[in-house]
């Protein structure tokens, strides 16, 4: 099982992980024949023209059989294509970036044995296939669930992309950590945002044309496409929201602070985040 490389794959989306999915294995398992299933015409187009699918098609096919099929799609779309997506492949795995609902749609469908819940640390703000990227994968974080069978069998195939393949211990534990390091960091990207167009349209300036390298980081996010986290965040509410009452406790640490105008506890309080982010850096993300 660990020498397992599919000769045949389905990707069932081709937007930018799809599309960079498709790339990566065209790269480093060249042997491998790819098809695609694409819903947007626009979408479509660039899959019929990249020259790396043998079909592209609109909706999933009834046969053949596949070795593994992709749900590269938002979470709720994957959901409706699992048990689908199983009956012509061997093997399906998703990239979606929340795991509870498609994990119980897997139990509920009665294909656990067949399906890898899987999620690559990796994307861009700019959406599509057009920005894809062959290297995308490289050298970035590619969770799995433990105690599904099939992730076991793709691990090493994934690791075959170059990524560096980390197992998680549940979906909880998944869509926890996610709403504090992606999601919940995509809503604060656009609160920052709105934050500061509101104070401008206040005091009545154009603001816009005096940032600097610290907004432009912070609020990048706000170009990501509507329509994927709006499945992404209600999908995964529950946490995010969570992590937003963390958020509005630290907001009000240092507002306290700013209201009481000691320089002592405000010195310590900024100093306790640096350790945060020292600790972060020294054991966290890469």
């Amino acid at each position: 099982m660990s020498d397992w490389k599919p000769q045949s794959i389905l990707i069932v989306g081709c937007g930018l992980l799809g599309a960079s999915f498709a790339k990566a294995v065209h790269a480093h398992f060249p042997q491998c024949r790819l098809h695609a299933v694409e819903v947007d015409a626009a979408y479509r187009a660039w899959a019929e023209a990249s020259g790396l699918f043998e079909t592209v098609v609109s909706s999933l096919p009834e046969r053949p059989v596949f070795d593994l099929a992709v749900l590269a799609t938002p979470v709720d779309v994957a959901c409706r294509q699992l048990p689908k997506a199983a009956s012509v492949a061997r093997w399906v795995m998703d990239v979606c970036s929340v795991k509870q609902q498609i994990c119980q749609a897997a139990v509920d469908s009665g294909v656990q044995g067949q399906f890898a819940p899987t999620h690559p640390m990796a994307g861009l703000a700019v959406p599509g296939p057009s920005a894809s990227r062959g290297d995308l994968f490289e050298q970035r974080t590619w969770l799995i669930l433990d105690g599904w069978p099939a992730c076991a069998v793709l691990a090493p195939f994934l690791a075959g992309l170059g990524a560096k393949v980390e197992t998680v211990p549940s979906a909880e534990v998944h869509d926890a950590a996610m709403a504090s390091v992606s999601h919940g960091i995509h809503v604060t990207s656009l609160c920052a945002l709105l934050a500061a167009d509101r104070e401008k349209q206040r005091m009545g300036g154009e603001w816009q044309h005096w940032v600097g390298p610290a907004f432009r980081d912070i609020t990048r996010l706000a170009a990501s496409p509507s329509g994927f986290w709006t499945s992404t965040l209600l999908a995964n509410r529950d946490a995010v929201q969570g992590y937003l009452e963390q958020l509005q406790t630290a907001l009000h640490e240092v507002s306290d602070l700013l209201r009481a105008g000691d320089p002592g506890p405000m010195k310590a309080w900024l100093e306790g985040a640096r350790d945060v982010h020292t600790a972060w850096g020294a054991g966290g993300p890469r």
